[in-house]
């Protein structure tokens, strides 16, 4: 069983999202966007404590993690590490397998396409889970990161089978292309 924790990080607002696997469907457990307040090492706790007990609670098998995204204000991508090694340390204690994805694969796994907008992301997710009620942007985003953890493990299961088969396959069975 693949159950994966998703999370999209922030130290004001942090996504999380767990997903399953159950054969081709992927299934949303729970939900959520964790939000501290006060000072940055208060909310840094909070961060680590919730999900502390989210991975108590549901018992994840891995941790998908959305890649710091730096632009132009390098102040938020520092704080955006705080919130990441917050995360990391809360996988870490509940013995759980990290996996990062840049915003890019995560909205192509998701959506189809790198460069899907937040709007797109969110109605994807929804579909995908079938999930009736809308979804907040930052839970959204983690339980995108969730099901590209999934697609991921699936892509890697399809590769390993084709090279125990002794690599693509052409030329046998099928016409092999010649120059």
């Amino acid at each position: 069983m693949l159950r994966v924790l998703g999370v999209d990080p922030g130290t004001v607002a942090l996504g999380w999202g767990i997903v399953e696997a159950r054969g081709h469907a992927v299934c949303r457990l729970a939900s959520g966007v964790i939000r501290g307040s006060g000072a940055r090492a208060d909310r840094l706790a909070v961060i680590h404590v919730e999900l502390g007990a989210l991975c108590a609670r549901f018992a994840p098998t891995a941790l998908s993690l959305e890649q710091t995204f730096v632009g132009d204000n390098v102040q938020s991508a520092f704080r955006l590490g705080e919130a990441r090694g917050a995360v990391m340390v809360a996988a870490s204690q509940a013995h759980l397998t990290v996996a990062e994805y840049s915003p890019a694969e995560i909205k192509l796994a998701v959506a189809g396409s790198g460069r899907a907008s937040k709007a797109q992301m969110q109605a994807m997710v929804g579909r995908l889970l079938d999930v009736p009620e809308p979804l907040a942007t930052d839970e959204a985003d983690a339980l995108g990161a969730a099901i590209c953890h999934v697609y991921a493990g699936r892509f890697q299961a399809v590769v390993a089978r084709a090279a125990s088969w002794g690599g693509s396959g052409a030329g046998r069975g099928r016409r092999a292309w010649r120059r």
